[in-house]
């Protein structure tokens, strides 16, 4: 049992922290989505499916809190934490839409955007992995050892997302081949940020509960 479990038992918080959980597993599942997408499939209605699910879930938790069940000093820091988690998978969706709207219009870049964003999700599945374990953790001190790990795993996300910005100014491609390039690496790198800050934001809860 993670020290959240413990401190918050039988809270609203605690229900709170439980629908965490579960759009990380949503956001899991997106992921998967979204490889299927980037290797070649025009298929957004399971991604889609995922994102309506996330999005009840986190309407019904956000209506928690702010309908004074929350203790004050943990409203604002819930509520950022809910929409952190909730743009992950928006921002999945939004790049799978970006996919298949430009598939086949540039081949040769195509090839070199799809092989980088296998690599990024990749890596946010490591990130997510890595979030779903920081909900089960017994000290702070392991929280702050996880977050560390998923900032790490940011920063991998970004050089991949800087290479993919320097291939695309170094070659001479069309306006919109350009733009969708940007676009994507934007977006890809966009998910792990989100990971990382709600990362943080676990550490802050917890920080508040147990100070």
């Amino acid at each position: 049992m993670g020290i959240l479990d413990r401190i918050l038992d039988g809270r609203s918080e605690n229900q709170i922290m439980e629908s965490g959980k579960r759009i990380i597993r949503h956001a899991s599942a997106a992921n998967k989505m979204l490889v299927k997408i980037i290797r070649g499939s025009d298929d957004l209605d399971g991604i889609r499916d995922i994102e309506q699910l996330a999005d009840k879930e986190v309407f019904e938790a956000a209506s928690a809190v702010t309908s004074g069940a929350i203790a004050p000093n943990l409203i604002d820091d819930m509520i950022r934490f809910l929409d952190m988690e909730d743009d992950i998978i928006d921002t999945m969706f939004n790049l799978a839409r970006a996919l298949v709207r430009s598939r086949g219009k540039d081949r040769t870049t195509d090839r070199y955007v799809n092989a980088r964003l296998l690599e990024l999700t990749e890596l946010t599945n490591s990130a997510l992995t890595l979030l779903y374990e920081m909900h089960k953790i017994e000290r702070l001190s392991d929280a702050r050892k996880y977050r560390i790990k998923i900032e790490g795993v940011e920063q991998r996300g970004d050089s991949i997302k800087d290479a993919m910005l320097d291939y695309a100014y170094s070659k001479k491609m069309d306006f919109k081949s350009f733009y969708y390039m940007q676009n994507v690496a934007y977006l890809a790198d966009n998910i792990l940020d989100r990971c990382e800050d709600t990362a943080d934001m676990i550490v802050s809860i917890e920080r508040s509960i147990l100070t």
